[in-house]
């Protein structure tokens, strides 16, 4: 218990303090009555994270999975989700991977001005013989006025692996590489945000992938008139219907330019039936070396515009959830990635109630070298009418242990499912 209470300590002086105003205003906020009251970020890491292991090679690599959600009284602040998971001594690489968000407003349905799911640090953290995997998640749904209370869950897929046996470094794991931009109406509705990375980053045969880690969509303040008292404000924040959310994280980390500087682009949508002026920021750290590969997928976003004549118009509202199989995998370890999704209203914008997709349940099989997985979605008003389409795509990123490590350890693998 001794040595759990200096690691506590230790993950909260390194994470937490960064945070400590803004949890104040959280805690004075939520002590008055009928409101919502936030755990705070010293509370939140008394408590290990209930992830489910998915797969260990016991010794050489580590992969699990889970989610945890919060609930704030209102979109003034933003919700902090701060985890800690317990790795196996061996770990001495490792991070995390955001494979899902889901917001919701608890009383009804509203317009919204901003949208964020992002997991804004991330450490591996060794002491006295223990292995921690640390991170900070943020998330927030709000309208123009931010006064309604609201949920956000974060769904994650952690990894951890013996170094070793592999050559693959994490690159900007703490912080990530953020990417934003402004983007005009006049420039039309899909963003592109691009990211190059230092020169000579990728050196002979190396690959770099690409963790996606966030998504912040904000339309921007303007103009507006509505029945209130004042009717208009300049540079007031503003709300809409919501028509499509959209994001899609392409790489080219397998042909890398001459100069061997990586680069990769997230495209964005956030609109209602009209094409508004909104702010994007996104996520994401990298992982690079010869034992890196990638199974890599791209979503091809195309904008919705206005009112379809064809759409259904029973209630749907609800979670839906799909199952995906690859086989023949030409990797050692496979560690799925959330990296494109679009999810839009069948027939025309509504008034958002809950929106979110996200991966679950994972499963690999080292021998015949195949994965499964489920994604599920949602996007609704408080009727649930009318239903919701949705598109995802999946990379894959694998791992394969180095020629020397592989001649030098003939023991059988060892595979062990187990539950935190």
């Amino acid at each position: 218990m001794i040595r759990y209470g200096y690691m506590l300590l230790a993950l909260f002086i390194l994470l937490v303090l960064p945070a400590c105003a803004s949890n104040y205003k959280e805690q004075k906020a939520s002590n008055s009555t009928n409101k919502i009251k936030a755990p705070t970020s010293f509370e939140q890491l008394t408590f290990k994270s209930e992830g489910r292991t998915v797969f260990e090679d016991e010794g050489k690599f580590i992969l699990i999975e889970g989610s945890k959600c919060v609930q704030h009284d209102s979109g003034e602040e933003t919700a902090t989700v701060l985890q800690w998971i317990e790795l196996p001594s061996y770990v001495d690489r490792g991070t995390v991977v955001l494979n899902g968000w889901d917001l919701r407003f608890l009383h009804g349905d509203r317009e919204v001005n901003s949208m964020l799911a992002d997991i804004t640090h991330s450490k591996v953290i060794k002491s006295e013989g223990s292995t921690f995997l640390v991170f900070e998640a943020q998330g927030r749904l709000n309208d123009q006025n931010r006064k309604d209370a609201y949920e956000f869950c974060v769904f994650y897929s952690g990894f951890g692996f013996r170094s070793v046996f592999f050559d693959a470094t994490i690159e900007d794991d703490y912080n990530g590489v953020e990417v934003s931009t402004l983007q005009d109406k006049n420039q039309g509705a899909l963003a592109t945000l691009e990211n190059t990375g230092s020169r000579g980053t990728l050196k002979g045969n190396a690959t770099i992938a690409i963790i996606p880690r966030g998504f912040d969509f904000q339309f921007d303040d303007t103009f507006e008139c509505e029945w209130r008292f004042p009717p208009c404000k300049w540079g007031d924040r503003v709300d809409y219907r919501l028509l499509q959310a959209a994001y899609s994280l392409s790489q080219s980390g397998m042909f890398p330019s001459l100069d061997g500087s990586p680069h990769w682009a997230v495209q964005t949508l956030f609109k209602d039936n009209s094409t508004r002026t909104y702010r994007i920021k996104a996520r994401a750290a990298m992982i690079r070396g010869t034992s890196v590969k990638l199974r890599a997928d791209f979503l091809a976003l195309n904008s919705r515009t206005g009112k379809t004549d064809i759409c259904r118009k029973n209630v749907d509202g609800i979670v839906r959830t799909q199952t995906f199989r690859i086989r023949d995998l030409p990797f050692d370890y496979a560690v799925p990635l959330l990296t494109g999704w679009d999810l839009s209203y069948e027939c025309e914008q509504q008034q958002v109630q809950r929106a979110g997709i996200w991966l679950h349940d994972i499963h690999f099989d080292s021998n015949s070298r195949s994965l499964e997985y489920k994604v599920s979605s949602i996007l609704r008003d408080k009727d649930g009418v009318p239903s919701f389409s949705v598109a995802q795509r999946i990379t894959v990123l694998g791992l394969n242990q180095t020629r020397t490590s592989v001649q030098s350890n003939r023991a059988p693998v060892n595979i062990k499912i187990r539950e935190h």
